[in-house]
């Protein structure tokens, strides 16, 4: 008979290896597979990934926080593009609410408020009531990226994203949104053949800063430029569907 010392150890061992964890230094893998997942449509791969890094979300590691709030972000893309709103408005709320701790731990976290303001702007796609305030947000949450003194591509890509699909109403410019798109393209290619630096806590965004230049060269009427952008874009992430059938469309 076990004694009741070792049964509770050995149902402790049990769930240490049923848990799904992730350790810190798997961060650019888990964003890997995230953001190929994102691009190839693989919600169900997401959804595993949710739940693998969910001990992020009470990490004291602003880099731990940052990458469960992204593989959030690229769940809510997917939801939205699903219309699964339910699916959405959770994973929106967690990438916003992770990310706040972030900021929190690190008020200088240029790439941390960018991303939020990223996750409000999709959750402001969900109309209803909290449109207005998600769009708020996220201005809030790009102003302060903007204010962190961190100057990054991806800040640069945001910004963009809120100036394209935001309602002129609310301060949204379709033609300045694609010159920033443009901005932040060429903000990454400059970056990757720079010096080593500091490598970011992800390194996402550069395909879609191609594929959204070539979606505006496309409707500007700039057939030859659109094909270059989006070819960019495939040769920097593979599965990257929307960007294979825009070369190739069916």
């Amino acid at each position: 008979m076990r004694t009741p010392s070792a049964t509770a150890a050995t149902a402790l061992a049990l769930l240490l290896l049923a848990a799904p964890a992730v350790r810190g230094e798997d961060i650019a893998a888990v964003a890997a597979r995230a953001q190929s997942a994102f691009f190839a449509g693989n919600a169900a791969e997401l959804g595993k990934l949710v739940a693998s890094t969910s001990g992020w979300a009470r990490s004291a590691d602003p880099k731990e926080l940052y990458a469960h709030a992204y593989v959030q972000f690229r769940a809510l893309q997917l939801a939205i593009a699903g219309k699964r709103d339910k699916d959405a408005k959770s994973a929106g709320d967690a990438c916003t609410g992770t990310l706040d701790a972030a900021v929190a731990k690190d008020p200088k976290f240029g790439d941390g408020y960018a991303l939020q303001s990223a996750c409000y702007g999709y959750l402001a796609n969900l109309g209803g009531f909290a449109a207005i305030s998600n769009g708020r947000k996220s201005g809030k949450s790009m102003e302060a990226a903007l204010a962190s003194g961190v100057r990054s591509a991806r800040i640069a890509l945001v910004d963009a994203f809120g100036l394209y699909f935001r309602p002129k109403i609310a301060g949204g410019d379709k033609a300045q949104g694609c010159v920033k798109f443009r901005e932040a393209a060429a903000a990454f290619d400059a970056a990757a053949k720079a010096p080593p630096a500091p490598p970011a806590v992800i390194d996402w965004g550069a395909a879609e800063s191609h594929y959204w230049a070539g979606r505006c060269a496309a409707d500007a009427g700039d057939g030859a430029l659109a094909k270059r952008e989006f070819e960019r874009a495939v040769a920097l992430a593979p599965d990257f569907v929307a960007a294979r059938k825009r070369i190739a469309p069916n």
